[in-house]
């Protein structure tokens, strides 16, 4: 009997080496792969986080109109009123105004508004600048946001269809 050869067969030998070479380039392409894409994830995730941001500014912006709205044309003109025997419900437009820009004012947010009202409707418009976080790396510090909030005068019971 003949002893086996200490010499490793050649194919086994060169297979190995194909996967060595495969397994150490795959992992350079990884390297390089994740270095074009992490600027873009990057990216994504701080243009969301800013829409978020953006967005629930907004949010709260028409949260502070709405209500100055509504409490705008609480605003009964009583004299009217009580002149008419109850018959005529109108809004007082220049208390309505007063009291919607008190209640922007008190809202503790700086803002910029105006106040229409008429016999019958306030019209509240907000804006405001807010503020960014990833976008300041390209320039942009904030982004004006606005809000228009409508209440007309309702006086009554009124049944619904």
């Amino acid at each position: 009997m003949t002893a086996p050869s200490a010499k490793p067969n050649e194919p086994a030998r060169y297979l190995n080496r194909m996967a060595h070479w495969r397994r150490s380039t795959e992992a350079g392409q990884a390297i390089v792969w994740t270095a074009v894409m992490l600027p873009l994830l990057l990216s994504v995730v701080g243009l969301a986080a800013d829409g978020g941001l953006v967005f629930n500014a907004r949010l709260r912006l028409q949260h502070v109109a709405d209500g100055a709205a509504r409490a705008g044309a609480t605003q009964v003109d009583e004299g009217a009123y009580r002149a008419s025997g109850g018959a005529a419900v109108v809004l007082d437009a220049a208390r309505a105004r007063r009291i919607a820009s008190e209640y922007l004012t008190q809202s503790g947010i700086e803002l910029a508004g105006t106040v229409d009202a008429d016999g019958r409707r306030v019209v509240v418009r907000v804006t405001q600048e807010a503020a960014t976080g990833f976008l300041r790396l390209a320039g942009i510090e904030s982004v004006r946001i606005s809000a228009t909030a409508p209440a007309e005068l309702r006086a009554g019971v009124e049944r619904g269809s």
